[in-house]
């Protein structure tokens, strides 16, 4: 099972290390943070007491929640992502900065994070990595912690490499991120498809909620 999520993450990782998309994505960064847009109103559902941002690249959703959270963990899969989150957050000193394996959210302790975020980054992932992800997100959460996940909402049924279809987005439907959520463990609290780069309804948005008693 590890070996084949490794290998997804081979897959999907590799055009991330280095790549002209960071800095073009800079300046699409308030889109996230605006209120008239679907995410800043569910990203105000969250517990900041201790945030947890997967997938943060070169840290330009971290440098906005540095200073709301009360401790914010970032996390990626590339060393450069990381090193250069170091930097750009150096005047923080509530920051943890965490490598990962690309599937789940070790070396995080069991129910220490009060919420997760992801933006603009699983939207690459495949079906196997977002369902461990998922999965994971039971343990990291506190009960009635709640996790806000950008995801795709594009299946067109080509097994093509994901980067070959619309923006890159990989395989996945909000019915299917749904019902991943719940065999997870998790229980959906809201979820909304998005249009993207001039395609209608290519991206889900999902808030999902670890039980209060699980």
């Amino acid at each position: 099972m590890a070996s084949d999520l490794q290998g997804s993450v081979q897959v999907v990782g590799e055009a991330w290390k280095e790549s002209a998309y960071y800095e073009e994505a800079e300046r699409w960064t308030w889109v996230f943070w605006d209120a008239a847009h679907p995410f800043r109103p569910w990203f105000d559902r969250l517990d900041l007491q201790h945030v947890l941002e997967l997938a943060c690249g070169r840290g330009r959703h971290s440098e906005v929640i540095a200073a709301r959270a009360s401790t914010l963990t970032v996390m990626d899969i590339h060393q450069e992502n990381i090193d250069a989150c170091r930097q750009r957050l150096s005047g923080f000193s509530n920051v943890h900065f965490i490598r990962n394996d690309g599937y789940d959210y070790q070396p995080v302790a069991d129910a220490s994070v009060t919420s997760i975020f992801c933006y603009d980054a699983m939207v690459h992932f495949s079906p196997d990595l977002v369902e461990s992800y998922l999965r994971d997100s039971v343990r990291v959460l506190v009960p009635g912690g709640m996790a806000l996940f950008h995801h795709s909402n594009h299946d067109s049924g080509s097994t093509q490499h994901y980067g070959l279809n619309p923006c890159a987005r990989n395989a996945m439907t909000l019915e299917r991120f749904n019902a991943l959520t719940i065999a997870a463990g998790l229980e959906p609290v809201a979820s909304r498809t998005m249009d993207w780069g001039g395609f209608a309804n290519l991206d889900g948005l999902s808030l999902v909620r670890r039980p209060v008693a699980g």
